[in-house]
């Protein structure tokens, strides 16, 4: 995997595989990233397509870096990425989230190249032009009701869990879909409550006190714009490492790039590998033409559980012989 670096805020571009040299021309496909190709995320879904996709495609993949870039600053760069995609002039194009999706879709649908999403929290309430013929893909959607059932039996505490997130776009679609403006619900028998908050303060106090409120787990979301008292951005790693010395009640997460040490102890979770394998199936069938019109969007197919041998340790959390023969172990 080759990258091209023209500078931090300039367009970021990686082609991705090459095919053998008995194959057919290449298709061309570009790839848009919300962020960019370091974050955990990024990354895997894009060594999924490149797995899926490599021996037929070339694959362009432009990054618009949104996590550092400032937020005034996103329209020019989505302005920027769209005249690259007129030049290359690719046969299909793949979105990654939802701060690219919903900057770029509709107009590259609009210069008649289909589009193919992935990773997209937002439904049609957001995004009306969901519906354009010429777009379909994989909705992002945690798995909140499969961990709530997992977690009772793993932990034989039932009464009280809490997810936790920051108050982020990606999370205010999540929780909305599936809570509307609940903040509190009972699944499987288990009162479930949500708190969403960009404070750290009241983000690490949620945790530090989960215990003496009787909240038996915490579940975590997304956790990326958070600030400190001072406006001061927090980094995602932070800010698990200090919930990991606080927390009196084991963590779980929603997604496996938040499980590992020091961080969430696992779960059943979004896996972003999958949902590139995912969009990667949908791509090929489109280039190999099925019409993108009779493709429907789909919700997240396959969650996954992972989780980590330290954080079980430190949260002395043991799995039944069939769970732990389906689940991938960090460490």
């Amino acid at each position: 995997m080759a990258i091209r670096t023209v500078s931090r805020y300039m367009l970021l571009a990686l082609c991705i595989g090459c095919a053998t040299s008995n194959a057919g021309p290449l298709k061309q496909v570009a790839v848009i990233q919300s962020y960019h190709p370091q974050y955990n995320w990024d990354a895997q879904y894009l060594q999924a397509l490149q797995d899926n996709m490599s021996e037929k495609c070339q694959l362009t993949a432009y990054s618009m870096d949104t996590k550092q870039l400032a937020k005034s600053d996103w329209p020019e760069k989505a302005a920027e990425i769209q005249q690259s995609i007129r030049r290359l002039a690719p046969e299909l194009v793949i979105i990654g989230d939802d701060n690219a999706f919903s900057l770029m879709a509709e107009s590259i649908a609009g210069m008649g190249i289909p589009v193919v999403f992935l990773g997209v929290n937002g439904g049609r309430a957001q995004y009306p032009f969901i519906d354009n013929p010429l777009i379909t893909g994989v909705l992002e959607r945690p798995f909140f009701v499969q961990n709530v059932r997992h977690m009772r039996k793993v932990l034989k505490r039932d009464k009280h869990f809490l997810i936790l997130t920051d108050d982020s776009p990606t999370m205010n679609n999540a929780i909305g879909e599936f809570f509307g403006d609940a903040r509190t619900m009972v699944i499987h028998g288990t009162q479930v409550d949500v708190l969403m908050t960009n404070n750290r303060e009241q983000w690490l106090h949620a945790i530090s006190s989960a215990s003496e409120r009787g909240i038996d787990a915490v579940i975590v979301g997304t956790h990326h714009t958070i600030h400190d008292h001072n406006g001061q951005h927090v980094s995602p790693e932070a800010l698990m490492n200090e919930a990991w010395g606080q927390a009196e009640v084991p963590i779980f997460s929603l997604w496996d790039i938040f499980v590992g040490e020091h961080k969430a102890a696992g779960g059943f979770t979004v896996s972003a590998y999958q949902e590139g394998v995912t969009a990667s199936r949908l791509a090929m069938m489109i280039l190999n033409g099925t019409p993108i019109s009779s493709i429907k969007p789909l919700n997240s197919l396959s969650g996954h559980y992972v989780y980590s041998r330290k954080g079980m340790q430190h949260w002395n959390i043991h799995l039944s012989s069939l769970t732990a023969s389906q689940t991938t172990f960090i460490e």
